[in-house]
């Protein structure tokens, strides 16, 4: 009887979605600058980047057997009970109230979404146990002490100022500092509480465009909810994860200095469990449009 030793050749499908999804984000990061080339050189890697970002949500799910977690809502609310947790280093609130768009976020990212009330429970399904919101307190855009309802980073209370002032806007929806700084005024809702409670929470949700138009846009179907959540600091797709591969997270160098710089991950809560649909850039552009801007070709995400 005669026995082969035969060796496995080649890779496996989800080892080279990992290599992909990281040399496209390496690359993406890496923006030329030759004159006033600037903004077309972040609106071109750009596109790399929400490519990148897209296989790595792919490669989490399929590794993490859950969406990635402690994503950014890009509201602005009032925390419900928020409690400072020391082992995590955070504040966590049992739900919000009212609820508006973070103020620094591009114009055109905010025209593309409507501010709703959402049942997270499919989120939830789909191991989204929290979900990042900014202190409402902290949404001033007026000079001067804001003092905010949840705690720094040292568990005392704290203040910011001016948010279209922050020295990193990035940081908007991250814990507080502990000493003087204008960075972090955020927290994290359990979404487990407030499905417990049968509640909603505030969202923003993806404008479906005339007759699911921007839906079909980003891969979604005519009547899918989509609620976008930005990919932050604190997400478990950063680093939180066993076989995660974003050592840092992505940002986009074609907007304001002061604005939002986080891309967005659309999810679909029309189904049970939540289902990943598409990455947007900071601006609102999908992968198509931001590939006709950095060729010239205007803004071919308006419908």
């Amino acid at each position: 009887m005669k026995y082969t030793n035969r060796k496995q050749l080649g890779f496996t499908l989800l080892e080279v979605l990992m290599v992909v999804a990281m040399l496209a984000i390496v690359g993406g990061a890496i923006i030329a600058s030759y004159g006033g080339l600037e903004q077309k050189a972040a609106t071109s890697t750009g596109v790399h980047s929400l490519a990148g970002i897209k296989n790595s949500i792919t490669v989490y799910q399929a590794t993490e057997g859950a969406l990635p977690n402690n994503l950014e809502s890009l509201i602005a609310a009032t925390p419900t009970s928020p409690t400072f947790e020391a082992n995590v280093v955070d504040n966590a609130a049992e739900g919000v109230t009212g609820g508006v768009f973070a103020a620094h976020l591009a114009s055109s990212l905010t025209s593309r979404f409507t501010l709703t009330s959402v049942n997270p429970e499919p989120l939830l399904d789909a191991g989204i146990t929290m979900i990042r919101y900014m202190d409402l307190k902290g949404n001033s855009t007026t000079d001067g002490d804001h003092d905010l309802d949840i705690k720094g980073a040292d568990g005392n209370a704290t203040a910011v100022e001016n948010v279209l002032e922050m020295d990193i806007p990035g940081h908007a929806f991250e814990v507080p500092l502990s000493t003087d700084g204008n960075r972090g005024r955020g927290f994290h809702v359990e979404v487990g509480e407030v499905v417990a409670d049968s509640g909603t929470i505030p969202m923003a949700v993806w404008n479906a465009g005339d007759n699911g138009y921007d839906n079909v846009l980003v891969g979604g179907r005519p009547n899918s909810v989509l609620v976008g959540l930005g990919i932050g600091d604190a997400s478990s797709l950063v680093g939180g994860a066993a076989n995660t591969n974003l050592g840092d997270t992505p940002y986009h160098g074609g907007v304001a200095r002061h604005q939002y710089n986080h891309y967005i991950a659309l999810f679909d809560v029309s189904v049970e469990p939540a289902r990943f649909v598409a990455v947007i850039c900071p601006n609102g552009h999908a992968i198509d449009a931001e590939f006709a801007e950095s060729r010239g070709q205007g803004a071919g995400h308006e419908h």
